[in-house]
C-alpha cells in the first residue's frame, strides 16, 4: 500500500516554520475520539494552517473560544437544517449520521472536510467532503494525508471540494496559521510567489 503521509510530507513545502504540540490525551477526553495517526503526524510536522491559502487544515484544541479555529463537530443549527443532510449517494444518508462528523477542514469555498466517526479504528474512518458548488457529502474511503495527496496530484475522478486551484500543483506549499499572521502583520504578502 502506498504511504500517502509520506509522498504528502515529501511534496508538499513548509514555508517558514510549521507543526504544533497537541496534548493528545487531553484533546482525546474533551472529543471522545482518539484521532488519526496519519492527522497527528501531519500536526506534529505542519500543523494549523493552509495549502496554497485554498485549503484550511485545524488542530483540535480544549480551548472554548468560538473565535479561534479547531476541529469541531457540526453545529447543531446546521445539523437541524435539512438541506445539510444532503448526500452525493443517497443510501449514505441512511448509513451515516450528521452528528458523527468531526471537522478537520475548510477551503475558501466554504467546502468543509471532516471524518466520519464510526466506532471503527480512526485509522479507518471515512472521509465526509462537503460540496459547497454540489450541495451535497460525497463519502471517500481514505485517510486524510491520502486525500491531500491525491487532491494535490489530481488523482481523484472528480474533484471533491468547489475549486480545483489545488488540483496538479507541482510545488504546493503550506503555511503554518502563525507564520501567516506574522508575515501579514509585517506587511509581507506570504503567499507571492515573487
Amino acid at each position: 500500500m502506498t504511504d500517502y503521509a509520506a509522498q504528502l510530507s515529501e511534496s508538499l513545502r513548509l514555508l517558514g516554520s510549521g507543526g504544533d504540540e497537541v496534548d493528545w490525551k487531553a484533546v482525546e477526553i474533551k472529543y471522545g475520539v482518539r484521532f488519526p495517526k496519519d492527522y497527528i503526524d501531519f500536526v506534529a510536522n505542519f500543523g494549523e494552517g493552509s495549502i496554497e491559502e485554498t485549503l484550511w487544515v485545524t488542530i483540535p484544541t480544549v480551548n472554548t473560544d468560538p473565535m479561534k479555529r479547531r476541529v469541531d463537530r457540526l453545529p447543531e443549527e446546521v445539523i437541524d437544517f435539512p438541506e445539510a443532510n444532503e448526500w452525493a449517494d443517497p443510501s449514505d444518508e441512511q448509513k451515516y449520521r450528521l452528528e458523527d462528523l468531526l471537522i478537520w477542514g475548510e477551503t475558501n469555498e466554504a467546502d468543509v472536510l471532516a471524518w466520519i466517526t464510526t466506532p471503527s479504528a480512526p485509522e479507518k474512518w471515512p472521509l465526509a467532503v462537503f460540496s459547497r458548488s454540489a450541495a451535497t457529502w460525497s463519502v471517500l474511503d481514505c485517510s486524510m494525508t491520502e486525500f491531500l495527496a491525491r487532491l494535490l496530484r489530481a488523482e481523484f475522478d472528480h474533484c471533491p471540494i468547489s475549486t480545483k486551484a489545488l488540483s496538479g500543483l507541482t510545488d504546493p506549499r503550506f503555511l503554518h496559521s502563525t507564520e501567516e499572521t506574522r508575515l501579514k502583520d509585517l506587511g509581507i504578502n506570504p503567499w507571492s510567489r515573487d
